[in-house]
């Protein structure tokens, strides 16, 4: 069913698609006009934001898809009914009720995870690298001055992150209950 009355966006989406005039864009070229203009944001949310936004408008028939071998770079093109309906920026009281807490909730989570699994990665290579200085160690015990300050520096920053890693998981466990 067709909206009668012009589509109610969020300011920012209004000033992209209306003032900036975006046409003939694909989903990070609109990610990355969102952030612009939003500025410091999770981008997992800037990202499902602005699809939802894209989803919606083409579910309306006011854009669509112009599809590509490489998913990046399927293009949206606005239609002759975007012109039609238009769009109005929402008051800046009223919600977004496409923007849900549990969206939050799950941009958090992932933000969590993705931090979790960084600092995994990094840990192990600290400690491939102290490891490696040990190996070292014994094989070229003329480097041992090089090698140990090198080795106790490796260690420490193992320390660091397993403390990181530590952290992350007792905010993940305490959401989670």
């Amino acid at each position: 069913m067709l909206p009668k009355k012009p589509l109610k966006v969020t300011q920012v989406i209004y000033e992209i698609f209306i003032h900036d005039n975006l046409d003939h864009f694909t989903v990070s070229q609109l990610k990355e006009s969102y952030t612009t203009k939003v500025g410091d944001i999770d981008p997992v949310y800037a990202r499902k934001t602005v699809y939802r936004q894209i989803l919606r408008l083409q579910k309306l028939g006011m854009l669509s898809k112009a599809e590509s071998s490489s998913v990046r770079e399927h293009a949206y093109h606005k239609t002759a009914l975007f012109y039609q309906i238009g769009l109005i920026p929402k008051d800046k009281n009223e919600i977004d009720y496409s923007l849900t807490i549990s969206d939050e909730n799950s941009s958090t989570e992932t933000l969590l995870e993705d931090r979790l699994k960084k600092r995994e990665v990094d840990l192990i290579t600290s400690l491939a690298e102290s490891e490696e200085y040990m190996n070292l160690f014994e094989s070229l015990p003329e480097l041992q001055d090089e090698l140990q300050s090198n080795y106790l520096r490796s260690r420490e920053c193992s320390s660091k992150l397993l403390g990181q890693i530590k952290a992350i998981k007792s905010i993940i466990a305490t959401r989670n209950k």
